[in-house]
């Protein structure tokens, strides 16, 4: 099992994206989510150092990345359940990149 986070509204900037230069946007965008995954790991929670350890981010296309966890009690951390409050507020980490993703591309 992992989980895996999405950023929905990009497929639109992505296509306003397109008319620039592709090479340096993805570099560029490449260098923002390398930046996300650090923040991410770096207010995870650490119990045993596993939930840390296994954030991660590929390139799935042009300017199309993913950052997953394939830790199973990840989505517990992430979500939480009804007798545990959430552990690692990754969605709220997301939501304030998404202005910084904004300002740093064109």
């Amino acid at each position: 099992m992992s989980i895996r986070i999405t950023v929905k509204g990009l497929n639109k900037a992505r296509k306003e994206l397109e008319k620039f230069d592709l090479t340096e946007i993805d570099r560029k965008l490449h260098d923002a989510v390398l930046e996300l995954e650090g923040e991410i790991k770096q207010t995870a929670p650490v119990r045993t150092g596993r939930y840390r350890a296994a954030w991660a981010s590929s390139r799935l296309g042009k300017l199309k990345y993913v950052i997953s966890n394939n830790v199973e009690y990840a989505k517990y951390l992430i979500y939480g359940t009804s007798r545990m409050p959430v552990q690692h507020d990754v969605r709220g980490i997301i939501e304030r990149w998404k202005g910084r993703l904004r300002r740093k591309l064109p």
